[in-house]
């Protein structure tokens, strides 16, 4: 039926479910009068009596119970739509989707991830393994909300939030010739091939910046993106290498990570997110992470 609206069906409801004009009218907050307008209206373009007045009750007809039962599940949905889009603008439900680089599922961010789903859990978390050079192009097309890196790239649309950092340790197998020293001066593996982040990466820059400081430059023999991938690459003789301190745990019995003796070069992690993002669950999030 054209042109009818969302209050004529409500009429219809409470008018069936009352059985009194009076009733209905008082439960809509509105007059008898123009609870009686608003059914004149729905029959009208019905073309057909919807309902039988008398003194006993107010029943409805056939065609009138046929409509009706329509009617409420339209209401029903409207109902639900706006509570649902009720508690979306309060952050208490909705969708959120974290991309995480690998360095970022080890250390604090899991835990923080497992306290917003307890505190949120009527908002949906969808995470994703998503690189750090691949993060900003995943945040600006809208494939993700928020991420987790190693790496601030500089955009007028994307913010990024420092959440800590971690000291980067050697990664030597058990049998090499130093993995007995409680620390390792940079400069007592000059001689030994080295696996590193890509030459594009600002923690490999860092990196190097102390190997210059140690006196020498590193003979890289692979570049590795992944932690886990360079771990196999030190236990197959491959190479030494740096990883962070919270892969300690994963590093497996045949590997050791010792600290450096003097400066240390360091893992960073931010969080990062489109500067005028709007959706709540993002807002929500942000307040937890940065509490």
């Amino acid at each position: 039926m054209q042109n009818l609206e969302l209050r004529h069906l409500r009429c219809l409801v409470a008018i069936d479910e009352e059985r009194n004009f009076s009733r209905a009218a008082s439960r809509l907050g509105m007059t008898q009068p123009a609870i009686s307008q608003l059914l004149k209206r729905i029959e009208d373009l019905a073309g057909h009596r919807l309902v039988k007045r008398s003194r006993a009750a107010v029943i409805l007809t056939p065609l009138g119970e046929d409509v009706v039962r329509h009617a409420r599940k339209a209401v029903l949905a409207v109902d639900r739509a706006l509570a649902e889009a009720g508690r979306n603008l309060r952050g208490e439900s909705g969708r959120l989707r974290v991309g995480l680089s690998v360095p970022s599922l080890h250390g604090g961010i899991p835990a923080l991830i497992r306290r917003f789903r307890a505190e949120r859990p009527g908002i949906t978390v969808e995470m994703s393994i998503v690189s750090s050079q691949a993060q900003p192009a995943e945040l600006l097309a809208d494939r993700i909300d928020v991420t987790f890196g190693t790496v601030a790239y500089p955009h007028e649309a994307l913010a990024h939030d420092f959440i800590g950092e971690e000291a980067m340790r050697v990664v030597l197998p058990r049998w090499h010739r130093l993995s007995a020293l409680p620390r390792i001066p940079l400069g007592e593996l000059r001689e030994d091939a080295w696996i590193l982040p890509p030459a594009e990466l600002s923690l490999r820059q860092e990196m190097e910046g102390h190997f210059r400081q140690a006196g020498f430059s590193p003979r890289l023999v692979v570049d590795s993106m992944d932690f886990a991938a360079t771990f196999g690459l030190v236990l197959a003789n491959t190479g030494v290498a740096l990883a962070a301190e919270s892969f300690r745990d994963f590093a497996g019995p045949d590997l050791v990570l010792i600290p450096i003796e003097g400066a240390e070069p360091r893992l960073r992690h931010y969080l990062s997110y489109r500067v005028e993002e709007a959706l709540p669950s993002v807002a929500a999030f942000l307040a937890i992470a940065r509490h």
